[in-house]
């Protein structure tokens, strides 16, 4: 029974897979650069999700009041016909002062900029913000109303960023169905290659095989080193991958940071808050697609 035991069935894989070795190779090959471009994009999409989360100004619209006399009464009654308004899930009212003592701890390190400016000189107006929900339709309805000068005559000037939002937005699901797809095309095309690459190593063993079935050999002792020769493959393609990975998501952020244009606008996660899940996504992908690979390959060939 000892030559039956578990590291005799792994030393016949590990001998299979280094035997069949340009299939092999070949596979490894295939397999990482269907994981890495499948990496690239989830975290592509994964941080464009972080980014637009982080953006909650796109979903805001600020409204600046023509007068700087309000009395506090007329305020609330501001306030109150604001939040009154259909689609309206929030508002904030930002004093002048408040504004101006801001802007001072923003630059506290160049107190020169503000020095002289002082409550009655003060350049900033009282603002409203807005935070909104709904729809396209909806959203635009709410920014008319907030325009229109005989309901709300308040307001010098109305600022939105809807078209930005819905554009982000639009281009995050695009992104998504794109990897979607492509994520599927890649997946295909492992099976196929590993289909084949068990294919080849069934038809340079077809003699072992009969021998095996002639003897007694049950379907799992058959087929345990093919599949497992599969998750050779598949474990050498995660590690590759994730060290692949590792270098051009590294790359991409030190271009991303040097760029001042565009750094101050996009923020990446550090690898380090995901490494786990890349690992663990790469390894459960490339199994999966072997195991699936080898048992289609299996029962096709050898039934089993």
């Amino acid at each position: 029974m000892r030559k039956y035991s578990l590291p005799y069935l792994l030393g016949r894989s590990f001998k299979g897979f280094s035997r069949n070795g340009f299939m092999s190779f070949a596979s490894v090959l295939i397999l990482t650069s269907c994981l890495l471009i499948s990496g690239c994009f989830g975290l592509l999409i994964y941080n464009l999700y972080v980014n637009l989360n982080e953006l909650d100004e796109l979903n805001e619209i600020v409204c600046i009041c023509r007068y700087d006399d309000f009395t506090e009464a007329e305020h609330k009654a501001l306030y109150d016909r604001i939040s009154s308004l259909e689609n309206v899930e929030e508002v904030q009212f930002t004093p002048r002062a408040e504004a101006l003592e801001k802007m001072r701890e923003k630059y506290a390190e160049h107190p020169q900029v503000l020095e002289r400016f002082a409550e009655d000189n003060n350049p900033f107006p009282d603002v409203y913000t807005i935070r909104y929900s709904g729809s396209e339709a909806q959203a635009t309805d709410l920014l008319f109303t907030l325009r229109n000068d005989k309901k709300f005559p308040e307001f010098k000037s109305v600022e939105d960023r809807i078209e930005t939002a819905n554009t982000l937005e639009k281009l995050k699901n695009t992104v998504l169905w794109i990897f979607i797809g492509f994520l599927l095309v890649l997946v295909f095309i492992s099976v196929v290659i590993i289909m084949n690459t068990v294919r080849m190593a069934i038809n340079s063993r077809s003699d072992e095989v009969e021998v095996m079935r002639y003897i007694g050999a049950t379907g799992w002792f058959i087929s345990f080193p093919f599949i497992f020769e599969t998750f050779f493959t598949g474990l050498i393609s995660a590690l590759i991958a994730f060290g692949a990975q590792i270098l051009i998501y590294d790359k991409t952020m030190q271009v991303i940071s040097s760029d001042i244009s565009v750094s101050g606008l996009i923020s990446f996660v550090p690898f380090s808050q995901v490494w786990y899940v890349v690992l663990l996504s790469f390894v459960g992908v490339a199994l999966l697609t072997c195991y699936i690979g080898s048992k289609i390959s299996l029962y096709k060939h050898i039934k089993v």
